[in-house]
C-alpha cells in the first residue's frame, strides 16, 4: 500500500528539484560568462600588443591610458561590459534554441555565438584596423567540427568582414582603407590555412598513435589469450613468472579421455568441453592458463587445502555442466602444489604435473597434492 508523503518530505523533495534547477540555470549562466570573458582576454591582449607596437592612439583603442596605466572607464563601459552583457544574450537565446540539438550542432551553435562575438567587438573597438583578430578565435574552433562546418564558419567570417569593410569604406572612402581591409582578410585567410594546417597534422600524428595502440593491444591479446576456450595462453602464464609468489597455489588440470571424447563426438563437441572446463573455473574467480591441448594451469590465491576444496566443488560443477548440456561424462585430474618463496614457475609447474599424472594413475577424476 503507497502511504502518502509528509509535508516535511515533499517540501524536502521540492527544495532538492529547485535547487538541481538553480545549479543547472547558474551552470548555464557562468558558462556564457566565461565564454565572454574568454572572448574579452583573448582580443584585449591582441590589441595591446598590436597597439603597442603600432601608430595608433592607445588612449582612444586601448583599456589603459598613456603613460600613467591608468583605467579608462569609458574603455570598459563601451568595449567590454557592453560587448559581454550582449555576448552572453546570444549565448542564452543560442543555449534555449539547441538545448535538444545533437551534439555536432551544438558545437557549430558555440562557433555563431563566437561569430556574433566578433562582430559585436569589431563594431565596439571600431576595429577595422585590426578586425581579423575578432574573427580568429570562431575560426580557429570550427577547425574539429568537420569539412563542412569549418569551411562554413570560414565564410561567415570572410562575408562578415566583407560587410564591415564596406561599411567602413562607405564612412571615410580611402585607398588605405581598401589596402586594410585587402590585409585584413589576407591575415584572416593565412589563419584559417595555418590551423587547418596544424589541426590535420595532429589528428594525422593522433590517428598513427591510436593505430599503434591498437596493434600493439591486438598482439597483446594474440599473445596473451587463448582464441579458442577464451583463457590466458602459455605466453602469459610464463609472464607471471616473476610475480609467482604473489599466488598462493599452483593446480596443474587435464581432462581425462580428451581423445575418445574427440573421437567419439567429434572434435566440435571437443572444443566445447574445454570451453565449459575455462567457464567453469572463470565463473570461480580462478585464472586459467591454456598450457597446452587439454591442459590447463591455475594460479590461486587460495593455500593448497583450500584451494582442494575448491577444486573438488569446480570439479563436481563441471562434470554436471557437461552432462546437462552435452550428454556425456567428462572429468579432470588435477595436481596441486603450495607455492613457497624461493621456488620458481618451472619448478612448480614440473612438480604440479608430476601430482596430476599420479591422480590419473590412481584411477583418474582426482586431485592429488604432496
Amino acid at each position: 500500500m503507497r502511504t502518502k508523503k509528509e509535508p516535511q518530505e515533499q517540501l524536502s523533495a521540492s527544495s532538492v528539484i529547485i535547487t538541481n534547477n538553480i545549479t543547472s540555470y547558474m551552470d548555464k549562466i557562468w558558462k556564457g560568462l566565461l565564454i565572454s570573458l574568454f572572448y574579452v582576454l583573448f582580443t584585449e591582449v591582441l590589441l595591446f600588443f598590436l597597439i603597442k607596437f603600432s601608430s595608433f592612439d592607445i588612449s582612444k583603442d586601448f583599456f589603459f591610458l598613456p603613460g600613467r596605466w591608468a583605467p579608462d572607464f569609458n574603455y570598459i563601459l563601451r568595449n567590454i561590459i557592453l560587448p559581454n552583457a550582449l555576448s552572453w544574450f546570444f549565448y542564452v537565446v543560442f543555449k534555449l534554441i539547441y538545448k535538444k540539438a545533437s551534439f555536432e550542432v551544438k558545437k557549430v551553435c558555440v562557433c555563431i555565438i563566437y561569430l556574433i562575438c566578433a562582430t559585436i567587438y569589431s563594431f565596439s573597438h571600431w576595429g577595422f584596423n585590426y578586425l581579423s583578430i575578432f574573427y580568429c578565435i570562431p575560426v580557429i574552433l570550427s577547425c574539429p567540427l568537420g569539412k563542412n562546418s569549418h569551411i562554413s564558419v570560414f565564410i561567415a567570417s570572410i562575408i562578415l568582414q566583407i560587410i564591415y569593410c564596406i561599411f567602413q569604406y562607405l564612412l571615410i572612402p580611402s585607398l588605405f582603407n581598401i589596402l586594410i581591409a585587402a590585409l585584413s582578410l589576407a591575415f584572416l585567410i593565412a589563419v584559417y590555412l595555418i590551423t587547418i594546417f596544424i589541426y590535420k597534422t595532429l589528428m594525422t600524428a593522433l590517428s598513427d598513435v591510436k593505430a599503434y595502440e591498437k596493434l600493439n593491444t591486438d598482439l597483446k591479446l594474440r599473445l596473451y589469450h587463448d582464441n579458442l576456450t577464451g583463457s590466458y595462453s602459455k605466453s602469459a602464464l610464463m609472464n607471471e613468472s616473476n610475480s609467482i609468489t604473489s599466488y598462493a597455489s599452483v593446480g596443474f588440470i587435464d581432462l581425462d579421455n580428451f581423445k575418445e571424447i574427440n573421437d567419439t563426438y567429434g572434435h566440435d563437441i571437443g572444443d566445447e568441453i574445454l570451453k565449459a572446463l575455462v567457464f567453469t573455473f572463470q565463473s570461480h574467480g580462478e585464472p586459467v592458463f591454456r598450457y597446452g591441448g587439454d591442459e590447463f594451469i591455475i594460479l590461486s590465491h587460495l593455500f593448497r587445502n583450500d584451494f582442494m576444496e575448491k577444486l573438488k566443488k569446480i570439479k563436481s560443477e563441471f562434470i554436471s555442466r557437461c552432462e546437462k548440456d552435452y550428454h556425456l561424462t567428462a572429468t579432470f585430474s588435477a595436481g596441486v602444489v603450495e607455492i613457497k618463496s624461493n621456488t620458481d614457475l618451472k619448478q612448480l609447474l614440473k612438480d604440479s604435473d608430476r601430482l596430476m599424472y599420479n591422480a590419473k594413475h590412481s584411477g583418474k577424476n582426482k586431485v592429488a597434492t604432496e
